[in-house]
């Protein structure tokens, strides 16, 4: 049984740290799972192993080990022990700008796009404890409903821990989870029960939830459903990776997109495979990434919306200065590129992909250095400059976030994208300190209030997103 006395329960953890199997066990289970985040995190990690120790009679590391060989990833003490690393923290329309997005863009397109089959797909990847695909619901449902009508809609919730996915399918919250949330949305959608909101039966009715492991299973994986899709949201999932396995998932979600379909990721997961693998579509407030395939629509420049300015691409040279760099020139290069000027004037020889994207990418960064150039003393201008430079694999990233943070010490994006930019080149040391130093600038900060540059990134978002690589800090 885990030590109740703190002193024990320290003493415990230190000798499982201590363990000589402990890294072939903490190697394990970061490869079947992908959590590269507790690469550099022995307490932390450490710490979930004393909680699941006894395992029935088993009370060494090393018999753990074997016991978890033993059973795979797919056995219940794994899951057990996934369960404990997972992280849960989410809730309803979150990040409201990429959902207005999607509303304004994405769904349109969709439901054009999808007259003939009257279908759509919808994967919320890495789903939680499910707000964001019951989210997904409730916008088709009460921005849509006429058009989806007779419609067979599909939205699948997968996530690697079995706890997280039983909450989902009840459906049941606490306030944390609607924080938010008109009173009217509340009444409109869930049921109150004690102190709990549980969504109502009119908004589960497409959703539905499965286990399914981002890093092994295979995707597309058809006997799953997992394929085809319209949408997909895997947001927040990515950057807890490593570079390999964020590279080879964001393959596999490009095959799992329908040709024209969507991918959602989080404010700080986009980098240079994005741009190789998608179109980068910004909207105000948000960038959405379209998969381009023979039988796409045109990209949502030219496609009406509810608000023109919503569905326009962003000037690329003028990149948003949100949490990741979000270049568009792409979309609106893509949008343009299939009529001739004029009825009279043959087209011309179409310009080779691969210079199309040699120019583009020129274009965007020529675009950054003009504007470090004109504004030497904005750390903005640096910090977008590093965006840039680490989202397209040019120049010195490390560098220009330095520069922003020389010339604002209190710039706590700048901070972040740093360690990132460290992690991801396996500089641990440097990569914990910056994290830190980014908590330290939230700490006088109101937790309701905007992140400078973050793009609608809330004080208590980021705060507990630093929170998650600085559990069990070593040193």
């Amino acid at each position: 049984m885990t030590p109740a006395n703190p002193a024990a329960a320290a003493a415990a953890i230190e000798a499982i740290r201590r363990d000589p199997h402990f890294p072939r066990l903490k190697a394990m289970v970061i490869d079947a799972t992908g959590l590269a985040y507790y690469a550099d995190k022995e307490s932390a990690f450490a710490e979930r192993i004393n909680r699941r120790l006894p395992f029935g009679r088993v009370t060494t590391v090393a018999g753990y080990l074997a016991a978890l060989e033993a059973q795979g990833p797919g056995g219940p003490e794994y899951q057990g022990l996934i369960n404990e690393l997972a992280v849960g923290e989410t809730f309803f329309f979150r990040y409201i700008e990429q959902f207005d997005a999607l509303r304004a863009v994405a769904i349109p397109e969709c439901i054009r796009r999808n007259q003939t089959t009257r279908l759509l797909r919808i994967w919320s990847a890495g789903c939680s404890i499910g707000p964001e695909a019951y989210t997904m619901e409730i916008l088709l449902k009460q921005h849509f409903a006429d058009q989806l009508e007779g419609w067979q809609v599909h939205i699948v919730g997968t996530d690697i821990n079995g706890a997280f996915l039983e909450q989902a399918r009840r459906g049941t919250y606490g306030d944390w989870a609607v924080r938010g949330l008109s009173p009217e949305t509340l009444e409109a959608c869930f049921d109150r029960r004690d102190k709990l909101w549980s969504v109502k039966p009119k908004y589960r009715q497409w959703t539905s939830f499965m286990p399914f492991n981002l890093v092994e299973g295979a995707i597309p994986s058809y006997p799953h459903g997992i394929g085809h899709f319209d949408i997909i949201l895997c947001r927040n999932v990515m950057i807890y990776f490593d570079e390999v396995t964020r590279h080879r998932l964001l393959g596999n979600l490009h095959g799992a997109l329908a040709d024209g379909g969507w991918l959602v990721v989080g404010h700080a997961e986009a980098g240079p495979q994005m741009n190789e693998l998608f179109i980068p579509v910004s909207v105000p407030g948000a960038t959405l990434y379209r998969k381009q395939g023979d039988r796409a629509a045109p990209a949502p420049a030219a496609t009406p919306s509810p608000s023109p300015a919503a569905a326009a691409p962003m000037p690329a040279a003028k990149p948003r200065r949100t949490a990741a760099a979000k270049p568009a020139a792409k979309a609106q290069s893509r949008a343009a590129s299939g009529a001739p000027s004029g009825a009279a004037t043959p087209p011309a020889a179409p310009t080779p992909p691969d210079q199309v994207e040699t120019n583009e990418r020129s274009s965007l960064l020529e675009a950054c250095l003009a504007r470090v150039e004109a504004n030497r003393m904005d750390p903005a201008a640096h910090y977008q400059l590093g965006l840039v430079e680490e989202e397209l694999g040019v120049g010195d990233p490390v560098a220009a976030f330095k520069r922003a943070l020389y010339l604002d010490p209190h710039f706590v994006l700048a901070d972040y994208h740093l360690a990132l930019a460290y992690w991801r080149r396996g500089r641990l040391v440097p990569a914990q300190r910056h994290f830190r130093n980014a908590r330290e600038a939230l700490e006088s900060l109101a937790d309701d209030g905007a992140v400078m540059e973050g793009g609608g990134l809330t004080v208590q978002e980021l705060r507990g997103m630093l929170d998650l690589w600085l559990t069990g800090e070593e040193g």
